[in-house]
Order: C-alpha cells, then sequence, then structure tokens
C-alpha cells in the first residue's frame, strides 16, 4: 500500500501528517480497550451460537491487533519527529506484517461470516442444537494461511501495485453482493418467524430460539458489514491513488487510515449496540462498576464520621440508584422478548402474557383432538 512517491511536502503537509497520526492515536486510545471489552463480552456470553461466537472473537481480535500495530507506527512518527519514514517500519520490520494481518484478516471475516449466516439459514432447525467446533476447525487454518499469505507478500515499496488494486476491486464487488445476499437472509428469516407464529409450530421453542438468534445477529451485523465495504474501498482508493502516482499520496494515505481506524471502532462498537443482550451484559457490568465506585467513595469521605450501622444503609441506598448492579434484580434471558431484549412485562401486562402462553401451547392440543375426533367418526 505504500510506495516511493516523491513528494515534497511543506510544512503544512507535515502538520498535517502529524495531526493525522495524533488523531489516529486517539481513535485507538478508545478502540483498543473497546475491542477487549468486546472480546470479552463475546467470549463470556452463551447467547450467541459458537460458530457466529468464533467469528466475532477473531474478528475483534484483528481489529485489536491492527489498532496496537497503528498505535505504535504513529507514536514513532512523533519520536522519529518523521511521518513518512516512520510508516516505513523500518524501527520494527515485523511491524509491517503484523499490521497487514490484522488488516487483510479482518476483511477476511465477512466472506466467512455470510457462509455461516448461509448454514444457519438453510439449517434452521436443527443449527441450534449443534454447537460442535467443526465449522471452526475447517475456516479458521484457511482464513489463516490466506492472511499470512498476503500480508508477507504485499507490494514492497517502489513498485506499481496492480495485482493490488485489482484484488482489492474484486472484494468491493463481492463484498457488496455478500451485503445484499445478507440482507436478504434476514428479511427471510423476519418472514418465516412472523409466519410460525401465526400457526401451531410456534410452540417449537428451538426452531424459534434459532430464528430469532438469526434476526438478531442480522440487526447485529448489518452495519459492520456495511462499514466492512468502506474500509474496502478506502483500501482501493490508497492502492489506486499508489498506482496510478497521483500527487499527494501521503496524505491521502493518512487520510484513509485515519478513516479505517475509525471504521474499526464503529464495527467494535455497532457489535455491542446492535446486539440487545451484549448490550444488556454491558448496562449491568457499566452500573455495577458505577455503584462499586460510588460505594468506595461514600466510605472513603464517610469513615470517620459514619456508623457501620449507617454506611450498610448508605451501601443500600447506592444499589438501589443502581438496579441492575444487584444480580438477583437482574432479569433473565427467559423473561425477555427474543429479538429486541426488552423485558417482556414492559410489553404486555402479565395476564396478557401468561395468557399469550396459555394459548400458544394450547393451539396443538386442539388440533390433535380435533384429528382424533375426525379419525373416530
Amino acid at each position: 500500500m505504500m510506495t516511493s512517491n516523491a513528494t515534497s511536502s511543506t510544512s503544512f503537509e507535515y502538520f498535517l501528517l502529524f495531526f493525522g497520526a495524533g488523531t489516529e492515536m486517539g481513535i485507538h486510545l478508545f478502540g483498543i480497550p473497546l475491542s477487549i471489552a468486546n472480546l470479552f463480552l463475546v467470549a463470556r456470553t452463551s447467547v450467541i451460537h459458537p460458530n457466529m461466537k468464533a467469528i466475532l472473537i477473531s474478528q475483534s481480535f484483528l481489529i485489536l491487533l491492527r489498532g496496537i500495530c497503528r498505535f505504535i507506527i504513529c507514536l514513532y512518527k512523533f519520536i522519529l519527529w518523521d511521518p513518512i519514514v516512520a510508516e516505513s517500519v523500518k524501527f520494527f520490520p515485523p511491524l509491517g506484517p503484523i499490521n497487514y494481518m490484522g488488516h487483510y484478516g479482518r476483511n477476511f471475516m465477512p466472506h466467512i461470516l455470510i457462509i455461516e449466516r448461509v448454514l444457519a439459514t438453510l439449517f434452521v432447525r436443527s443449527y441450534e442444537r449443534h454447537r460442535g467446533c467443526l465449522f471452526t476447525i475447517i475456516w479458521s487454518p484457511i482464513a489463516l494461511t490466506v492472511t499470512v499469505y498476503i500480508s508477507f507478500t504485499t507490494v514492497p515499496q517502489g513498485t506499481r501495485p496492480l495485482a493490488n488494486l485489482v484484488t482489492t476491486l474484486a472484494q468491493l464487488l463481492i463484498g457488496c453482493m455478500e451485503l445484499c445476499i445478507f440482507y436478504l437472509l434476514c428479511r427471510y428469516n423476519s418472514k418465516i418467524y412472523k409466519q410460525m407464529l401465526q400457526n401451531a409450530d410456534s410452540h417449537c421453542l428451538s426452531l424459534r430460539y434459532q430464528l430469532s438468534e438469526n434476526i438478531r445477529i442480522g440487526k447485529q451485523l448489518i452495519p459492520p458489514l456495511a462499514l466492512n465495504l468502506f474500509i474496502i474501498f478506502l483500501t482501493g482508493l490508497s492502492v489506486s491513488w499508489s498506482h496510478f502516482q497521483w500527487p499527494k499520496f501521503y496524505q491521502m494515505y493518512n487520510l484513509c487510515t485515519n478513516l479505517i481506524s475509525a471504521a474499526g471502532f464503529l464495527i467494535e462498537l455497532s457489535l455491542i449496540t446492535c446486539h440487545p443482550f451484549l448490550k444488556r451484559d454491558v448496562c449491568q457490568i457499566w452500573h455495577h462498576f458505577i455503584a462499586k465506585f460510588a460505594i468506595g467513595l461514600r466510605r472513603f469521605f464517610s469513615r470517620n464520621h459514619l456508623r457501620i450501622g449507617d454506611q450498610t444503609a448508605a451501601t443500600g441506598d447506592v444499589f438501589a440508584t443502581f438496579p441492575c448492579a444487584t444480580s438477583p434484580a437482574a432479569v433473565g434471558i427467559a423473561q425477555r422478548d427474543l429479538i429486541s431484549g426488552k423485558t417482556l412485562m414492559e410489553q404486555l401486562k402479565s395476564e396478557e402474557h401468561f395468557a399469550m402462553l396459555k394459548k400458544a401451547w394450547e393451539r396443538p392440543k386442539r388440533s390433535t383432538t380435533a384429528n382424533e375426533h375426525k379419525i373416530t367418526i
């Protein structure tokens, strides 16, 4: 992606390069902790299917890997006081391939994700019960091999990367097709889910759960897939700028790397905010942390002024302020809507909710009784 384009950079252009380096460092200061938090949340949840969980963990790890590498490169721009030389990573040559592994490996993840979603849709009746790791064992070595090969055979400086340009354009075209396929899969799952609720199959909990997970994952992954196209477009723009040797290459490359880093941050953020149960877990952890912090502050400032009973009462007041911090009061998945994650009692009154469950449970029985009566006649 980098070439030795001869540019006579002015002081203002150098200022823009340093400003871009500082901005990118700021993005990664927020993005790296977010990737770590995403890894923790996805790894500990049991709501997401293991196949999808492995893909999301790999994607977050690759974004984290690239974020760390880019942060080091941007830091060395200030240490060396040369934003162009630092991009060549001559101070630590292995950093270049590692950075490319994070970049190209993350670009490879959506292809695997689409395959997994197609399998989850085709085998929706049995997919939830098959939680083995065969799919992960198949795709992980292939993805690792392709990523390592691309990373270590990236066009060196001083050449015109026509192969990279063609490959990037092909990825952009394939990505557009995959996004359309993914959107159609989401619509299909939603249609089947609505039809299922209207017939006697609504009591099939395994099928209903898998369909609801397909819909949840669809809503969660549409923003990352769209951002993936944006990242591929920026990569193609940078490669095109280098191939055709247009002026101001380093300024354009700096802008593209900043936008790619911001898109990676938004991917991590959308994975949490667009999934109701991951978002719930974040809220619970955050409220628990705030409650503990408030309790610690209150105990610290009132250590010599309150008795033990007063401190206990103060602790109760803090937990009453943050109800999500108390695990007994937390609402479990069984009491939440499978798709939106909202508490069922917020949407329906208790009588209506249990009447709906009773109707759904008794519907197959009435159908069976009618069939038996018909046979007897």
